[in-house]
């Protein structure tokens, strides 16, 4: 399963918003496609592109495609030896004591681990200077993963591990742990302090240095993000799907909150708001996840793909099978809102195709996810936490 969404949460500094009369470049395509050279049966990948320099420099540059949309997590993430292959090498930023600062992070689908670089990154028209990134370390050049990175899961650090270049987590909050990273006791098994010899230990790491969402870091345009996707052309899958990222809420006339309609849905300290799933009563921490190719949600009735291409995603024996999920907002944003959707049996997609709207799986989890599938036909504002959007402040989801 394609779940992507990052265990942590963050928090930002509060800047006000106001409607801007001289728009700035604050767009840029989202697409929907099979993958870069080294992905292999990438569904429901939103991608974009993107510029990464060393700081300050105009020309060791290098432009970046197919970097997964992830509204699951905070901060950038980029291969390794995909830097390497347009011959970047990116500073690596260090501690108290001189040790390398490296990270290990987990997704759905394992944990990725390498060093905390810093860069000038450049989308649409708008730059987040001197951003700290993961770099992805699948060329082992760095420090080795200690024991408690990888103990949950496979390390995924490669192409072939996100089905992308890199990862660009555009979610709720400004940095990927925040606060739980700066002062713990016992520091998380999240940040770690590396000697040259390759000894790791895990340390706490002030918020200005942590992996961050570089909306949080633009000079305008900082708020949020908007994400518009048109609604899928064929039951049976597209070969592509071509929408906008755009930077800010209510800043400009184009990521402008609409008056009336909106669902805004609050979330909570882990970027979570609550959903109950077909009349069950059980309550359940719930977000929106472009980086999750499919509704991921446990429904035991539902029969499993048992063999082919989609093992692990829902094969319901009469498809479509319809099913509901009922979601509400947490604290001021206390919205309510039911959502409709259908899961289809996966085999009878297009075998070409990269979009696929009636996708679902997730068998033995205990949240409820709106993946990929959910994004299509709609425009997805998500809020940065204790970020004025218009009426509404972070963290927050609407549609």
């Amino acid at each position: 399963m394609g779940l992507l969404s990052a265990c942590f949460g963050g928090n930002g500094t509060t800047a006000a918003t106001a409607i801007k009369t001289a728009p700035v470049l604050n767009t840029l395509t989202l697409s929907v496609d099979s993958g870069p050279t080294g992905a292999s049966g990438a569904i429901n990948h939103a991608y974009v592109s993107l510029r990464i320099c060393l700081p300050g420099s105009q020309t060791q540059c290098a432009n970046i495609d197919h970097v997964l949309l992830d509204t699951g997590s905070a901060g950038l993430r980029l291969v390794r030896s995909v830097l390497a292959a347009q011959s970047l090498a990116l500073s690596v930023e260090t501690d108290a004591q001189g040790h390398a600062i490296e990270e290990c992070v987990s997704f759905g689908g394992g944990q990725t681990w390498g060093p905390v670089g810093v860069a000038d990154v450049s989308m649409a028209g708008e730059t987040a200077a001197k951003l700290p990134i993961q770099i992805m370390d699948d060329t082992l050049a760095g420090a080795p993963p200690p024991p408690t990175c990888g103990a949950n899961g496979t390390l995924i650090d490669g192409v072939s591990g996100f089905n992308a270049n890199g990862v660009l987590g555009v979610g709720v909050f400004a940095q990927d742990c925040g606060d739980m990273c700066v002062n713990a006791g016992a520091p998380l098994p999240v940040y770690y302090g590396c000697t040259n010899a390759g000894v790791c230990s895990a340390e706490n790491v002030a918020l200005t240095a942590q992996v961050t969402n570089p909306v949080a870091l633009f000079a305008t345009d900082n708020n949020g993000i908007v994400i518009r996707l048109p609604n899928l052309q064929n039951a049976n899958g597209d070969a592509s799907v071509t929408g906008e990222l755009i930077f800010g809420i209510n800043t400009q006339s184009d990521n402008a909150l609409p008056a009336t309609g909106l669902t805004v849905l609050g979330a909570d300290t882990h970027g979570d708001f609550t959903a109950t799933y077909n009349g069950n009563p059980l309550v359940l921490p719930a977000l929106l996840d472009s980086g999750t190719d499919s509704f991921a949600f446990d429904d035991p009735t539902i029969a499993v793909c048992a063999s082919g291409a989609f093992v692990g995603y829902y094969c319901p024996a009469v498809a479509p099978q319809s099913v509901y999920v009922i979601s509400s907002g947490v604290g001021v944003n206390n919205a309510g809102s039911t959502v409709n959707f259908a899961i289809a049996d996966p085999n009878t997609f297009v075998a070409s195709a990269a979009a696929f709207a009636d996708l679902a799986g997730g068998g033995g989890s205990t949240n409820f996810t709106f993946g990929m599938p959910f994004f299509y036909g709609r425009t997805i504002y998500v809020g940065i936490d204790q970020r004025a959007a218009g009426a509404y402040t972070g963290p927050f989801y609407a549609y």
